[in-house]
């Protein structure tokens, strides 16, 4: 009876350790770890609204002033590439309007080539903040879209990139629902 109530004392005491070290490993994650999440989870949304629209109605546009759905999903794509890439990352990009615009056209026009473009670019995106630390995170550039051209953190960038891919999905959902079509349910995390 003995040995049991101290094999039961032993296994509590290390099932309460565990949790313990748990909960302080969890009250630990910084931005760097909770961000990857956030855009691993980005990347499951934005992908299960490409996936609901079927392909013949990728090319649609609600009105005249907007992009076609597979447009939305090649700015997604192309734009956060883009915005990693160059503010991120630090690398000198030749950006031209005109040509990223007949680019989301051509690539919006294909639910197949968006998919994987989505694909290809979070994952880059992804590893672009699994490759950084908390220090790297504070480093800053000039956030050249903006009219009075700010600095910001490279943590302020993702920030941004998480915004702006969550504004052209909310697009795109719309345009799910115009043409009848299941949107996926909001994740938030």
């Amino acid at each position: 009876m003995k040995k049991s109530i101290t094999y039961f004392l032993l296994g509590a005491l290390t099932v309460g350790l565990f949790a313990f070290v748990s909960n302080k490993k969890e009250e630990k994650k910084g931005f760097h770890d909770s961000f990857t999440d956030v855009l691993k989870s980005a990347k499951t949304y934005t992908l299960e609204v490409a996936e609901n629209m079927p392909a013949e109605d990728y090319t649609f546009k609600p009105h005249d002033s907007v992009r076609t759905f597979g447009e939305q999903m090649a700015h997604i794509a192309l734009s956060s590439k883009l915005m990693n890439t160059m503010f991120i990352k630090g690398e000198k990009v030749d950006f031209n309007p005109a040509e990223g615009a007949k680019l989301e056209k051509s690539v919006g026009a294909s639910k197949e080539d968006c998919i994987k473009l989505l694909n290809e670019n979070f994952d880059e995106i992804i590893a672009t903040i699994e490759s950084m630390s908390d220090e790297d995170l504070q480093a800053t550039f000039v956030f050249g879209f903006a009219p009075n051209k700010p600095e910001l953190t490279k943590e302020q960038g993702f920030i941004f990139i998480r915004d702006h891919i969550t504004h052209h999905r909310g697009q795109a959902i719309t345009t799910l629902r115009i043409k009848g079509h299941d949107a996926p349910p909001y994740r938030p995390f």
